[in-house]
């Protein structure tokens, strides 16, 4: 015994070991889960960080070759070895890039052409207009060899066939499409728009319009538009097989002020720019009016007077002035990078992106400058990521999330605030639905039930909270989501009954006789709200068609989008916010009723010794002293409803829309990151961009709590004295 004594006052040394083991055991796992969240943080901004790198433009290259006559185009290989020249006296030039540039073919293509058109700015199919109203066109390719374990590539040149455009009469401005077997051919010749639509090389269709020899003409890659620019007049045709039609004509000066010089196409043939005669460039595209499409400017961009070049696939052009100023501009957002470059300055004849858009060559004179170019990210941005963008096709401005597509020349769209959205959306109609049902049943539970039945109950609802998520999102898209659909009348039968009946129970209960009421054993009140909840739910299904047949026209799915008029989707926020708040009521009610039973008993027995009932106890002393607890399982539910992933990716539906109509989808930022980062390219706009989300999902589960703590403290410190 006094050995004992002194081991429990001196100190024992095995003891101290494991106390000071066990509190360096805690406090080192502190530090390491403070250190991976600042490595998750770190890592997350290390990825999303190179989006927002300001573009840069040096010089890489001076060589002259001594060309005789202008370039109307130039371009490279895929590798950026080889350039290529067309000239104004129809030849091809093929050079080499490195060092001082070496010619390495030369061949002449059409003799005295008149124009000269080529689809993109890279290798493929080009066409030189003649003198005697024909077409001749060519292919440029290049073959890639391997030799020494060194990859070179040399051109191949071919002659392709000759079309006949119009009878002897000179092309000024030429323009084709390719769409599958069919080839589509516009050309001015003298006054006349003449157009051919050939087919496997014969022709099906020869048009001729009567215009001006000043006109010039583009067709939009599809074959299915083409432009024509006659003075200040803008003429679009719809070109089919059989016929060609006029559409539309727009008056330029009218809406511009002043008048157009030339036009081209961005990526993809979507969108028209027009150089207007004071250096300003504009950007066309359809826009739906009145159910018809109609070419609508829509923005303008202040430039000043030079030449224009556009990136092959992506909506970025360039715009270069003979001072030597170079601006880049990604055209949905308005974003521009300015650079200044006065090597260059001067008279610019022909400017022409690489098919990688990582290079830029010029020709200046007999001078051909190559420019290196850093743009990978001009696609994102502040304003393409949070404001609402004008993109192709669409009839206003509008936060879109579109990141894939089945065409090539797609550009992404990607605004995060959908993602946002939607996770605030399915986060509040899941805790509109959880937390009366958690609060209230902690409170029940914590303060009213017997400790019997708690026992048993508490332990229940925790164990819900084991349920595997995907168990829960493959019941609510599976079963629940068609229940809900068939059966719409009855679920708000439901959600309105249930509450009612309850209060009136409650009031019948409490005008019922003591002695009456005696009768049922403590925490017999379960055996009368569990059979009104299964007579409740059985009534609303019953009475449901009758609801639906004498309210909704018989049908409540076309009542909500015919009569209500908003569109109504079967996997909706409905479906999500029920399955969701299910697996958060575990949450919510754990933590809630740990602080609403942990209140000191001498504060409830005091307040019941001075005359407080039950109620008066509950809502002025019990609640207030649990106050701090119970907003923290609040946020702590709400951190959870956020970072959910599993029911929102299959009882959503995934679709990234901005409206609160309960009857329609949405995409959380989770389930986006599950959905997407799976396809995404590594490195690219889009994977950078769900990396982007995910930082946004860590500072919004980052700040919940940080609100939820410092509440916590506040509420602690005010009713402490309680």
């Amino acid at each position: 015994m006094a050995n004992a004594t002194h081991a429990l006052t001196q100190g024992d040394t095995r003891r101290r070991f494991k106390d000071r083991l066990a509190r360096l055991s805690v406090t080192g796992g502190g530090i390491a889960v403070l250190l991976a969240l600042l490595l998750i943080f770190f890592y997350l901004a290390y990825v999303v960080l190179p989006l927002f790198k300001s573009p840069s433009v040096e010089l890489d290259g001076t060589f002259d070759l001594g060309f005789e006559s202008p370039a109307v185009q130039l371009g490279m290989d895929d590798n950026n070895q080889l350039g290529f020249r067309y000239s104004e006296e129809g030849y091809l030039s093929v050079f080499s890039l490195s060092g001082k540039g070496k010619m390495v073919v030369r061949e002449q293509l059409a003799a005295s052409p008149t124009s000269f058109y080529a689809a993109h700015p890279y290798a493929g199919v080009s066409a030189y207009g003649l003198e005697d109203g024909t077409v001749s066109f060519q292919r440029l390719r290049f073959l890639s060899h391997y030799a020494d374990g060194k990859r070179t590539f040399t051109p191949d040149i071919q002659r392709l066939d000759t079309v006949k455009l119009s009878n002897g009469l000179p092309v000024s401005s030429l323009s084709f499409a390719q769409r599958q077997n069919d080839r589509v051919i516009a050309g001015i010749a003298g006054d006349w728009l003449n157009i051919v639509i050939e087919r496997d090389g014969d022709e099906i269709l020869h048009a001729a319009v009567p215009t001006s020899t000043e006109a010039s003409v583009l067709i939009a890659p599809r074959g299915q538009k083409l432009f024509e620019m006659v003075g200040n007049e803008l003429n679009v045709y719809s070109v089919s097989d059989r016929r060609i039609d006029l559409r539309e004509s727009v008056d330029i000066e009218l809406i511009t002020g002043a008048m157009p010089e030339s036009m081209s196409l961005l990526a993809g043939g979507h969108s028209l720019m027009v150089r207007l005669d004071d250096g300003r460039l504009t950007q066309w595209f359809d826009v739906v009016k009145s159910g018809e499409r109609s070419l609508t400017m829509v923005r303008e961009f202040d430039t000043k007077d030079g030449y224009l070049a556009v990136e092959p696939h992506r909506n970025v052009f360039a715009n270069l002035t003979p001072s030597g100023a170079l601006t880049l501009w990604h055209a949905p957002s308005e974003t521009r990078d300015n650079f200044e470059l006065p090597a260059i300055a001067g008279q610019i004849d022909t400017l022409g992106f690489s098919p990688r858009a990582d290079r830029l060559l010029v020709e200046k004179g007999n001078t051909l400058t190559l420019l290196r170019v850093d743009n990978q990210h001009p696609d994102v941005n502040v304003r393409s990521l949070w404001n609402r963008i004008w993109y192709e096709g669409y009839g206003e401005p509008d936060f879109v999330w579109q990141s894939t597509s089945g065409s090539e020349s797609f550009e992404g769209k990607l605004s995060v605030v959908p993602v946002v959205f939607g996770t605030v959306k399915v986060a509040a109609y899941a805790l509109l639905f959880a937390i009366p049902l958690a609060v209230g049943g902690a409170i029940y539970t914590a303060y009213f039930m017997p400790s019997g039945l708690r026992k048993v109950v508490k332990p229940t609802i925790e164990i819900m909270e084991a349920l595997p998520t995907v168990i829960l999102g493959f019941l609510a898209g599976l079963w629940l989501a068609p229940i809900v659909e068939t059966h719409l009348p009855a679920v708000f039968l439901i959600f309105v009954a249930m509450p009612v009946s309850f209060l009136l129970t409650a009031f019948v209960w409490t005008a019922l006789p003591r002695s009456i009421r005696k009768m049922l054993p403590p925490g017999g009140h379960l055996f009368v709200l569990v059979p009104l909840i299964l007579v409740l739910g059985y009534l609303a299904f019953q009475l449901g068609p009758w609801v639906e047949s004498a309210f909704m026209g018989g049908d409540s799915r076309v009542f909500v989008t015919d009569v209500l008029g908003v569109n109504f989707d079967q996997r909706n926020a409905i479906v999500v916010g029920l399955a969701m708040g299910f697996a958060v009521i575990p949450t919510i009610f754990t933590i809630a009723e740990d602080a609403i039973f942990s209140v000191p008993s001498h504060l409830t027995n005091g307040s019941l010794a001075l005359g407080a009932t039950h109620w008066q106890t509950l809502t002025r002393v019990v609640l207030l002293t649990a106050s701090p607890g119970i907003f923290s399982a609040v946020m702590m539910g709400l951190g959870r409803a956020v970072g959910e992933t599993m029911i929102v990716l299959m009882a959503t539906g995934n679709t990234p829309l901005m409206e609160w109509n309960p009857f329609e989808g949405l995409r959380t930022l989770s389930a986006n990151i599950a959905v997407e980062m799976p396809e995404s390219e590594v490195g690219s706009s889009h994977y950078r961009v769900l990396f982007l989300t995910a930082f946004i999902l860590f500072s919004f589960t980052f700040l919940f709590n940080t609100v939820a703590e410092f509440v916590r403290q506040q509420l602690r410190e005010k009713y402490r004295a309680l």
